[in-house]
């Protein structure tokens, strides 16, 4: 009995303490967010800031999260914190574009993804969200100007395509949108506005 006790001890002594860390909490709360769960993920990006109350990531997280729950002031909150602990943060210049976007806000939107392209040229979701940003502002020639960049620099981000098949579409580019189209659907068959795009061209 007592080498079956001294085993036990022994095994609790060298087995490390599994905890988690703000990264983990913050890499759950990502998987959680692209599941549409938002609410969750909130909750993990806060375990997160609890831990590291500057991480950045989990901020830019819990931005995003706030934009897909439609609280866009608090999403702004976000990244407006962010930028001002780290100004070259480009992810945060990004998303807040985004989020500006979703509110009509199409002119101070274009000046964030601007600045997110001054800190990284070659940051191809930003040219993306740009494109799509003019592509809501009905600017179509100058949307896709940026979507080409985007397709180029980040070939494999589907919403980059669905984003220039929307430009071309509306630019009476048909043919070639579908081709954008089913380009997007070929890296994410999920992806609704792709879909979305087809059947506006063949129901035209």
């Amino acid at each position: 009995m007592k080498f079956w006790l001294v085993f036990l001890l022994m095994i609790i002594c060298i087995t490390p303490v599994i905890a988690e860390s703000a990264d983990d909490y913050t890499a759950q709360g990502e998987m959680l967010y692209n599941s549409g769960e938002c609410e969750q993920a909130i909750e993990m990006f806060d375990k997160a800031l609890n831990l590291d109350p500057v991480h950045l990531d989990a901020m830019n997280g819990k931005g995003k999260a706030f934009k897909n729950l439609e609280m866009y002031e608090e999403s702004l909150a976000q990244y407006d914190l962010i930028i001002s602990i780290d100004p070259d943060y480009k992810k945060a210049w990004n998303n807040k574009g985004n989020t500006l976007t979703y509110m009509g806000k199409f002119d101070d939107a274009l000046l964030m993804f601007d600045e997110a392209l001054r800190i990284d040229s070659e940051y191809g979701k930003a040219w993306s969200n740009k494109g799509w940003c003019l592509n809501e502002a009905k600017r179509f020639e100058e949307a896709l100007e940026c979507l080409e960049k985007a397709t180029i620099l980040e070939p494999e981000y589907a919403r980059g395509w669905s984003n220039k098949g929307d430009a071309l579409r509306n630019l009476g580019k048909n043919e070639e949108a579908l081709i954008a189209y089913k380009q997007a659907l070929d890296l994410d068959p999920d992806l609704i506005d792709a879909r979305d795009g087809i059947i506006a061209i063949n129901t035209a």
